[in-house]
């Protein structure tokens, strides 16, 4: 019997056609989305397929033990693993992989944008001129002669920071992670995250949302950032703790912030950010590239048929050390 391999994922969404050519002929390949992530359809889904291609849904505990001796593999699409607990995918015996690098450069761009756009303002008189107003200027600020800091000094990060080089900014970086590993020309890493606040005009966050940095921007990281700082999210949204950041910007700490991230996705309606002028919300369209997307689904075929084939574990496996 061929093995099933079931992505969170409608077809009509998101072009598979990478993964549907390669798993044609040799895996049932299962294309469905789960309308708002329901764990119990989520289950119900699951225990019909040998390898999960995750999205956003949650697999904590309860459900990986519900799934225990029917999915042998998870595979990410995507590189964060929040919505996965690795420690217990360990304990049922489930090796979870994700694909690093492949949309990188994606995330880079989209945080670039967010850049320009909280400077410049170019979403709001798009907006304005549709509607009628013309002209539709506001008044914004230049990306020369800014401090850029960014929080966290991963791939994602390293991509921004090539595609900043070609203004005249200057990039601070932090992460305590990294020591020891090459920096490139024009970053100058920094010893702390309170220096990085206070000391960059633009901050853009490149951290991983896990226990540690959960809520980790919030009230007094606010405080020790210059006033009207602009605030870049592109990595998790639960890294913020939202009303802090709601506060931040109405005592104008924060000038305006853009997001590509959100806590709760999609926000609920009285979420005070979706009212806010000075906030720019896209729906997490980091990695939505076409490029970036054939990347992955290279990588992932590659890393299912490595497990399923050879019983292997590739290097994009993420808790090989604890199987």
């Amino acid at each position: 019997m061929k093995p099933t391999i079931w992505i969170n994922l409608d077809p009509q969404k998101v072009d598979l056609t990478c993964l549907e050519q390669r798993f044609a002929g040799k895996y049932h390949f299962i294309e469905k989305a789960i309308p708002g992530n329901d764990p119990k359809a989520v289950l119900e889904q699951a225990k019909q397929a040998d390898v999960v291609i995750s999205i956003l849904e949650k697999w904590d505990k309860k459900q990986l033990e519900a799934v225990k001796g029917r999915v042998r593999f998870i595979q990410k699409y995507g590189m964060g693993l929040d919505n996965i607990d690795l420690a217990a995918a360990s304990q049922c015996r489930i090796p979870v992989a994700n694909v690093i690098g492949a949309n990188s450069a994606a995330v880079a761009e989209v945080a670039l944008l967010h850049i320009l756009n909280v400077g410049r303002k170019f979403s709001p008189c798009v907006s304005g001129v549709k509607a009628g107003v013309w002209p539709s200027t506001i008044t914004g600020t230049e990306l020369d002669g800014k401090t850029i800091g960014l929080l966290g000094f991963g791939h994602i990060a390293r991509h921004l920071a090539r595609m900043l080089s070609g203004f005249d900014v200057k990039i601070l970086a932090y992460d305590p992670y990294i020591s020891g590993k090459p920096v490139p020309a024009g970053v100058q890493m920094v010893s702390s995250r309170e220096a990085l606040f206070a000391a960059s005009d633009i901050i853009s966050l490149h951290i991983p949302c896990t226990e540690e940095t959960r809520g980790s921007i919030n009230k007094e990281s606010f405080r020790q950032m210059k006033k009207g700082v602009y605030l870049i999210n592109t990595c998790r949204g639960g890294v913020i703790k939202e009303a802090d950041l709601a506060e931040a910007i109405r005592n104008g700490t924060v000038a305006a912030a853009g997001l590509d991230v959100m806590a709760e996705e999609p926000p609920a309606g009285e979420n005070p950010l979706l009212k806010m002028d000075q906030v720019f919300i896209t729906s997490h369209m980091g990695a939505e590239s076409a490029e970036a997307g054939h990347r992955s689904q290279v990588i992932m075929a590659d890393t299912i048929e490595k497990f399923l084939e050879e019983g292997a574990l590739s290097e994009f496996v993420q808790n090989r050390e604890m199987l």
